[in-house]
């Protein structure tokens, strides 16, 4: 097996610009499908024991795909090192932060097939289209491969400070619970419905402000995918918002791209964010 680490990172940072909690992501090739466990544990054993000087506390298997794992190393603040005194801060403040990063994506399509040459002069030149790894067989026999492809991942954060008593209410986090995992059904930040994911919270303890009063803050964690338009195959799938999936079904022929039909699926369910109070 062998690993590597991935460009992919995410960072979450405190109020003081801190290193709060991180994921750094790596993929390890010809991993036996079987000893996937055993896999994880080897790449958290080779991740470095801290980054940023966050500990590493937990690893899990982002994507899975022939032979192949991306793995997901998170890193944790566990010692909570904001100030038990922050009285320059008052209930309502917020701040948002936005980090771009690289995702990756299994892909069996290339841009363009740029270079083709035959080993021997006079002999047919096949054409693969689109297609990666073609075996250069049409029909049934035709089979071609899939690699790994870095695309755009963007990362969202608000540290927003509220009154403890509400913050930590049983009504507002049953709330927050329930919108775990949802995508904005409207406009959420200057961000177009459906390309926003909310996944969660975590919360500090409590200070006091300015006016006396007990506070908290709550960072607030959302994923973002940028809506775009779609064309595959030649066919024309139109805005596919940002966390709808798009997906084909490969043709036996390296015609239309090598694909017989597109199609655009719903993952998450949508909400409105408006109960997050941001």
């Amino acid at each position: 097996m062998k690993i590597e680490r991935s460009v992919t990172q995410q960072r979450t940072l405190d109020r003081f610009g801190r290193c709060e909690r991180a994921r750094i992501c790596y993929v390890a090739s010809g991993v036996d499908m079987e000893q996937v466990d055993k896999a994880v544990v080897e790449v958290f054993a080779a991740a470095p024991d801290k980054w940023e000087g966050v500990p590493k506390v937990s690893a899990g298997i982002l994507r899975s795909a022939g032979g192949i794992l991306e793995v997901g190393v998170d890193y944790r603040r566990t010692v909570n090192t904001l100030p038990a005194d922050s009285g320059s801060h008052r209930a309502g403040d917020r701040e948002w932060r936005v980090e771009v990063n690289a995702g990756t994506e299994y892909s069996r399509q290339a841009l363009a097939c740029i270079f083709s040459q035959t080993t021997e002069p006079g002999k047919p030149l096949p054409d693969p289209g689109r297609m990666i790894d073609w075996n250069g067989k049409r029909g049934l026999a035709s089979t071609s491969g899939q690699i790994v492809r870095y695309t755009p991942e963007m990362s969202l954060c608000c540290i927003a400070t509220f009154p403890r008593e509400r913050a930590f209410s049983r009504a507002y986090l049953r709330q927050i619970a329930n919108l775990v995992g949802k995508v904005n059904s409207g406009v959420f930040f200057n961000w177009n419905p459906g390309e926003v994911l909310f996944l969660g919270l975590t919360g500090s303890r409590s200070f006091t402000g300015e006016d006396g009063k007990a506070l908290c803050d709550l960072t607030f964690r959302f994923n973002i995918r940028c809506s775009s338009r779609r064309i595959v195959g030649g066919v024309d799938a139109g805005l596919v918002d940002g966390w709808d999936h798009l997906w084909t079904i490969p043709a036996d022929t390296p015609e239309y791209d090598g694909i017989y039909s597109v199609h655009v699926s719903r993952i998450y369910e949508r909400a409105s964010f408006a109960v997050l109070d941001l």
